[in-house]
């Protein structure tokens, strides 16, 4: 039966399924924003912080993280994960650049390398050892990760997670 207020739900339940092009890789669609029941990108990249072994990559043009998120990019860092920030040395928001500075400046006393590129670079991805990876319209922002509506694709697959990591380290100058 259809229902009154969502008159078109079994319009999109007939649309079969295609076959995945790369069966073995797999893929999520991960949505955010004040509709969600909780923070999932946010939540998402923390754990991914505190899980990670080895390695963080990540490239974002706005950098001004929660304490939450900086707190776990500091332990992971602490801990012994490389991790590789790329971001613009001068974004398109002067006053997201001025206040990221107090982040910069207490991720790189705990370890992290802070890569300033040196133009405008839009990209936004971060990958986690060799488990996981994301991409998609979230900076690494609280607005962004908290107050906006984005969204993210999250890998699983090696070999997306390694072509995404070469690709963030071709950045890296």
């Amino acid at each position: 039966p259809r229902s009154t207020l969502f008159p078109y739900t079994t319009l999109f339940r007939s649309i079969p399924l295609s076959e995945p092009e790369n069966p073995d890789g797999l893929s999520q669609f991960l949505p955010s924003g004040p509709d969600q029941m909780e923070d999932t990108v946010h939540a998402l990249l923390i754990d991914a912080c505190f899980q990670a072994t080895q390695r963080m990559l990540a490239v974002t043009p706005y950098f001004v993280p929660d304490v939450s998120l900086e707190t776990a990019m500091r332990l992971a860092a602490r801990r012994g994960v490389k991790i590789d920030l790329c971001i613009p040395a001068k974004s398109n928001h002067m006053l997201a650049d001025f206040v990221r500075n107090r982040s910069l400046r207490a991720l790189s006393n705990a370890g992290v390398s802070i890569h300033l590129l040196p133009y405008m670079n839009h990209a936004k991805a971060v990958v986690f050892d060799d488990g996981i990876a994301l991409c998609g319209s979230c900076n690494l922002d609280s607005r962004s990760l908290l107050l906006n509506y984005e969204s993210a694709v999250v890998f699983y697959d090696a070999r997306e997670i390694e072509w995404l990591a070469d690709w963030i380290r071709a950045l890296i100058p």
